[in-house]
């Protein structure tokens, strides 16, 4: 995590309260209030710079672009509504925030061209039917391929039905 830091998809900020680097000029952005106060509260009010309750489908406030050294988006992705393709656009804004040399960093639960064990398998038709999830056919060709669009450097590792990954170098 970078000194100036976007956290997007925030949950409940388990993971910026957790992270082994830590910065005191954090951003939270999510469209859900009772997220953005939840993760507020966990992290430490004291490391928020500014939360922004906002849709990553649609643009950022000029204020948010060029701004942040890093941007995360932990398990976000798969709980975004479509397959990656057109999940696209909130990788470009999330894309749009970063300072020339910042990097993106995330993790998604894929659910294409991986095999779920029998109790993942019952959730992923659960939680997509419900709309929690939106990952059926998400698979890590087509993340690469989003990715690569918007960066000139992506690494993603596959662990399990999970791929993590960086980008930078924005284009």
């Amino acid at each position: 995590m970078a000194k100036s830091h976007l956290d997007i998809g925030v949950g409940t900020g388990y993971y910026l309260a957790n992270a082994r680097k830590s910065s005191d000029a954090i951003t939270l952005l999510d469209l859900n209030p009772n997220s953005l106060a939840a993760a507020k509260k966990r992290i430490g009010a004291h490391r928020i710079k500014h939360v922004l309750q906002h849709d990553i489908f649609t643009p950022l406030p000029e204020s948010e672009k060029n701004k942040y050294d890093s941007v995360s988006m932990y398990y976000l992705l798969h709980c975004l509504q479509g397959n990656i393709k057109e999940k696209a656009s909130a990788i470009e804004n999330a894309s749009q925030a970063l300072t020339e040399k910042g990097t993106l960093h995330g993790a998604t639960i894929l659910g294409s061209g991986v095999e779920h064990n029998a109790f993942g398998r019952y959730l992923m038709k659960v939680y997509n039917k419900k709309g929690i999830f939106s990952n059926k056919f998400d698979s890590l060709n087509d993340l690469k391929n989003v990715l690569d669009h918007y960066f000139d450097q992506v690494n993603i590792q596959q662990h399990g039905v999970v791929a993590v990954f960086t980008a930078a170098g924005k284009k």
